[in-house]
């Protein structure tokens, strides 16, 4: 059953809900998960809402079903963790939650050890594997990953993708600006081996934490118990000194040795679209792989479906902003498609002194991820949900010889390709930063016509109900009435 909040407690009961919502399609066929799944997530996408979907023969693994496309849609997503419809309701109870953290709970046992497997381990035999894409030829899965501190025991919980190198030997792809390279190079300086736990199929709130930016060291877990309104129950690992979620579907367990030997990574489909560079992340040396009886695996494939996971990282960016210019940031919204590289903020001027208010907010946002990019600022007219609205407002309230700024070149990440190209080249993974303010300019807002109106006054129309005005057969035709 849910919990408080309306989340549900595991993976299994997720997909229950959304089969109750109407948006679950089962896959009765046999199917390979290799290019077939992620073809079928193409597919679904195209449809509104993009349904969720569940597998239940999977090619080469009997007795395991894959579910994919599950946190495709918008709405489902903020469902999925008791979240309102909103989104901009939904940051607000995003931060409610991170300021409420419920620490996790251990408990004895649970369904995530049913199976126990230390020897003789072969990946493949549990976990249905994917290329992702076309001309990609390792075999890849995308777990919820947690790691222990060497030094002070904090877990954090991340979603990186793995890349099997051999029956019992996987990569996890974290770099050096990112918090499980951080603690990586903790246990290089100590000598000490890095425990390493690879979950699938969690609850969807333990999904959200993962992929959430929180701060350095605020453990991921106590997030996640806020988000469901309840302490999310851990387990004991069988082999390495690391708690898991008591309800994943599957458990990889695993060591980073010394002398940290790292593989082969790459191609990939990332999430902006292309295909990703060959990389050698750190090695893991697998030591046991737990999982529950027929287990039911999660499939991620950046690019072929949307994830609407983004939430969490959407309201820290959103209170960055607010605490250092209150509510002169109205909203502020980090677009699926571009994710991390560009974004949008609503500003409100109501006062001369606040013209070029708006430029100190834009630089302000790069501050908070290497990967942004670019900063698209509006007034507070403007959807920032509709990009059509963001274009518009673009193109009519915007000088580019004036109010189009370009940065110096910064860090970005090496997924944009026109960034990370340059890591082969010389290792810088630099690009350009811009700004469009694309808010009106103070002294044309301050300036009136005859009538009263500005010269940036919108077309308006009076109400009317159009079902009024119709027959009886048009009306039902179109307002079901």
């Amino acid at each position: 059953m849910p919990t408080a909040t309306g989340a549900p407690r595991s993976f299994r009961e997720a997909i229950e809900f959304i089969e109750k919502l109407g948006e679950l399609v089962r896959i009765r066929r046999e199917v390979d998960p290799l290019l077939e799944i992620p073809a079928l997530m193409v597919a679904a996408s195209k449809l509104k809402p993009i349904p969720a979907l569940l597998c239940e023969s999977v090619k080469g693994h009997p007795g395991v079903q894959a579910a994919a496309a599950v946190f495709a849609d918008q709405l489902r997503g903020h469902r999925l963790v008791g979240f309102p419809e909103s989104q901009h309701a939904s940051k607000l109870q995003y931060l409610d939650a991170l300021d409420a953290s419920i620490p996790p709970i251990l408990v004895k046992e649970g369904p995530c050890q049913e199976r126990v497997v230390t020897r003789d381990i072969d990946l493949e035999r549990v976990i249905p594997l994917t290329y992702g894409a076309l001309h990609v030829t390792r075999r890849y899965y995308q777990p919820v990953v947690c790691l222990k501190h060497p030094k002070t025991g904090v877990v954090n919980t991340s979603l990186y993708r793995a890349c099997v190198q051999g029956p019992d030997r996987v990569t996890i792809n974290i770099r050096w600006d990112q918090h499980g390279g951080l603690y990586l190079k903790q246990a290089q300086e100590l000598g000490a081996p890095l425990p390493v736990a690879m979950c699938l199929g969690v609850p969807p709130a333990v999904y959200l934490a993962g992929v959430s930016k929180l701060p350095y060291g605020c453990p991921e877990m106590g997030f996640a118990g806020a988000l469901m309104g309840e302490p999310v129950e851990l387990v004991r690992c069988k082999t390495i000194d690391l708690e898991v979620p008591a309800t994943a579907e599957i458990v990889v367990e695993g060591e980073i040795r010394p002398p940290y030997e790292t593989g082969f990574d790459g191609p990939w489909p990332e999430y902006l679209g292309y295909l990703g560079m060959e990389i050698y992340p750190p090695l893991v040396h697998v030591t046991a792989v737990t999982h529950r009886e027929r287990p039911v695996t999660n499939i991620f494939v950046p690019g072929a479906a949307p994830h609407l996971l983004g939430i969490g990282s959407q309201a820290q960016f959103f209170r960055h902003l607010r605490s250092l210019y209150g509510e002169f940031v109205v909203d502020a919204h980090l677009p699926p498609r571009t994710v991390w590289h560009h974004a949008i903020i609503k500003v409100r001027k109501t006062e001369a002194h606040h013209e070029g208010l708006q430029l100190n907010v834009g630089l302000a946002a790069f501050a908070f991820a290497n990967p942004l990019d670019k900063v698209t600022i509006v007034d507070e007219d403007i959807n920032i949900y509709d990009f059509a609205e963001v274009e518009w407002a673009i193109c009519t309230r915007c000088n580019p010889a004036r109010q189009v700024h370009i940065l110096p070149q910064a860090r970005t990440h090496q997924n944009n390709p026109i960034g990370g190209i340059r890591e082969l080249e010389d290792g810088e993974i630099v690009k350009a930063k811009m700004i469009i303010d694309a808010t009106i300019p103070w002294r044309y807002r301050a300036m009136k016509r005859p009538d009263g109106l500005s010269h940036f006054s919108r077309s308006e129309w009076p109400p009317v109900e159009l079902a009024e005005y119709l027959d009886p057969e048009d009306r039902k035709r179109w307002y079901g009435r």
